[in-house]
């Protein structure tokens, strides 16, 4: 990820692994818990130690090879994965308990591996929990390191040694800004499977069980030359439902990833289609002004469907919320990979639509046709007159809206605009907002601009697809 070092985390559930990584990190960005099996899939942070910067990674807790379960299978799978691409590994052993018979069976297995490990033993908040650390020493994994990734104690001088055994930074060629992106959606749509499409791995773990992603787990790859980073989020259900510890931090870290995300996609389970909380989710995605498309994933599966029923769901969706006449709304199946492509080249588009400056006089241009075709009604027998507009800010789009009585603007009129503009420029997907003003300052395209260099030309025409990752395999529509 990003060409940096990585830094692994394993060991048994409840070791503490999480807890480390947030350590590590200087943040809560992993889910803790005293409860087993809290972190499931992979999950990657950029940390930095004493001006060295290398990928941390956070894994699911080792379960024994003869469990059945087949969410430990995928659990374990992600681990090994982990390793395997690892430049060094932290494995975690719990002080308190002394090795366990799974700890025994988990290091001979990363032992065979061959990749630099540094025996971790965590817990050792108290100097009486600090005097067996020999008895670690059956792992054949080397001396430990007593630490407490609770209270933070002897961790600088674990980390002093981690950053003079990771390699130096690799050399990083410049490709240009990273489009980063969220997957959202209610539990079980298919979120964690798109990822996995996406990045053309097993990068997360899938499973029929709701639920099954806690963290928001965020992966970088490269689809036709662009960068794009993505976010897989816990599904996100309504606050009367989440009660448990977890679920309220799974929901915090979703929220953040929204917040994060140049551009945000809303997985729909086709099968059950727009319900409340998929809104709800909207909502959250239009309040933190971000990009917006729609993936209407199990296509493949939708029973009696003919050539008309992508046109019905759609128009059903637009009546329930008329927003979404202008969000990019694309027909998916995540599992095999049906234009799952043509998601991306929304993202795309949705994100330079995002940082479009529109143009002075072109605004000026449609604001004075949309208004003089359909003047404001006056509101409590006072006249409301709109007399100029000016683009004021990209990311998103604001336009600002002269106006001699804004309190009293209406909604619907407020929409009128909203669509005129949507379409006028071709804007589907951003998150365009106007406001209404009494003294209106115009702003220039150039000053516009500066906020806008650092946006890849490539976003707009096109890039080869030279040493593409990921979907490069998939159809394209």
């Amino acid at each position: 990820m990003n060409n940096l070092p990585t830094l692994c985390i394993v060991g048994r559930p409840n070791v503490g692994k999480s807890s480390l990584f947030n350590r590590i990190l200087g943040r809560r960005a992993a889910v803790v818990s005293d409860r087993e099996g809290v972190t499931r899939d992979r999950h990657y942070q950029v940390a930095t130690w004493r001006e060295k910067n290398f990928t941390l990674v956070d894994t699911g807790g080792f379960l024994p090879d003869d469990s059945v379960d087949q969410l430990a299978d995928s659990v374990r799978q992600q681990i090994f994965a982990a390793i395997s691409d690892a430049d060094l590994v932290l494995f975690m052993v719990d002080v308190r308990v002394g090795p366990q018979a799974l700890d025994l069976q988990f290091a001979r297995l990363v032992h065979k591996m061959e990749k630099p490990t540094i025996l971790v033993a965590n817990k050792a908040e108290k100097p009486e929990d600090r005097t067996e650390s020999w008895e670690f020493m059956k792992l054949g994994l080397g001396e430990p390191r007593m630490v407490s990734a609770l209270s933070g104690w002897a961790m600088p001088s674990l980390l002093d040694e981690v950053s003079s055994l990771l390699p130096e930074n690799k050399t990083q060629k410049d490709q240009g800004k990273i489009i980063k992106f969220a997957v959202l959606g209610r539990p079980n749509a298919g979120k964690s499977t798109l990822l996995n499409k996406m990045t053309g791995y097993e990068r997360a773990v899938v499973s029929e069980e709701p639920g099954t992603t806690r963290d928001s787990i965020e992966e970088v790859f490269k689809w036709e030359g662009q960068l794009f980073s993505v976010a897989d989020t816990a599904g996100l259900r309504r606050k009367a439902r989440v009660s448990d510890e977890v679920e309220v931090y799974s929901n915090m870290r979703s929220l953040e990833a929204i917040r994060r995300a140049d551009v945000c996609v809303l997985v729909i389970d086709a099968l059950r289609g727009f319900e409340i909380q998929d809104f709800r989710i909207m909502e959250q995605i239009r309040a933190a002004d971000k990009g917006l498309v729609i993936a209407l994933n199990k296509w493949d599966i939708l029973p009696e469907k003919d050539h008309k029923s992508f046109g019905i769901m759609v128009k059903e969706l637009q009546e329930k919320e008329p927003m979404l006449s202008w969000v990019p709304i694309v027909a998916i199946s995540a599992l095999e990979g049906q234009r799952v492509p043509r998601i991306l080249q929304e993202i795309k588009r949705v994100y330079a639509n995002s940082y479009r400056v529109l143009g002075r006089d072109r605004v000026i241009e449609v604001f004075e046709r949309v208004v003089s075709r359909r003047p404001h009604p006056n509101r409590q027998h006072k006249p409301v007159r709109m007399t100029k507009a000016c683009q004021i800010l990209v990311n998103p789009p604001v336009i600002s809206i002269e106006c001699t009585q804004p309190k009293l603007v209406d909604k619907s009129y407020k929409r009128h605009l909203l669509k005129a503009f949507f379409e006028e420029f071709d804007l589907h997907g951003a998150a365009l907002k106007i406001n209404f003003t009494r003294d209106l300052v115009l702003r220039k395209d150039e000053e516009l601009e500066q906020y806008n260099t650092y946006i890849s030309d490539s976003i707009h025409a096109g890039i080869d697809s030279h040493s593409s990752m990921g979907v490069q395999t998939l159809e394209k529509d």
